[in-house]
């Protein structure tokens, strides 16, 4: 259970380096084979979304409060559900409970999440919001390399006018 609370300080740090402490070698070598993949179409952009990703991590997991239970340990494989209770906005009120089961997987003698196995909801926004029964992230950074970069880049751009156009509203009175 130390990985799962070192990934969630990690997040409520927003420190993505340090977050890829506590996912395997694997998922660290394809989303930084995504990111350098992003960052050959457009620099700016991908600088942009990986602050506002950053950003998102910090302020959603700023009022979150988990509990671990279930640990099931399998040789070098184990499943753990993590309760999720995040505290709503005043202006809202009350609080959002959830239950997320992560698969870990052992490397290296050290407990990693493995982020590529589909039962890990809780790091959806890492992969597309895709769900378990959908493509994992491997998939994802496929389709992405084999995209047109102009056409990358265009998506890139309408993704960032339109978080643009969200934060706009949000702060609206």
């Amino acid at each position: 259970t130390a990985v799962l609370d070192g990934m969630f300080d990690a997040m409520k740090k927003g420190n993505m380096d340090e977050m890829k402490n506590y996912i395997t070698k694997t998922d660290v070598a394809m989303l930084e084979a995504a990111e350098k993949f992003m960052n050959s179409v457009d620099p700016e952009g991908m600088k942009k979304i990986k602050d506002r990703i950053t950003d998102e991590i910090k302020a959603r997991t700023k009022t979150v409060e988990y509990s671990l239970k279930n640990e099931k340990i399998d040789g070098d494989h184990a499943t753990v559900e993590a309760e999720i209770v995040q505290h709503l906005p005043d202006s809202v009120g009350g609080e959002k409970k959830s239950t997320h089961t992560f698969e870990l997987v052992k490397e290296d003698n050290t407990w990693k999440i493995a982020l590529t196995k589909p039962g890990n909801e809780m790091f959806n926004s890492m992969k597309g919001n895709m769900g378990a029964e959908k493509g994992d992230l491997k998939e994802g950074i496929e389709k992405l390399q084999k995209m047109d970069p102009d056409s990358l880049k265009m998506i890139i751009r309408k993704g960032l006018q339109a978080m643009d156009s969200m934060d706009k509203k949000k702060n609206e009175p």
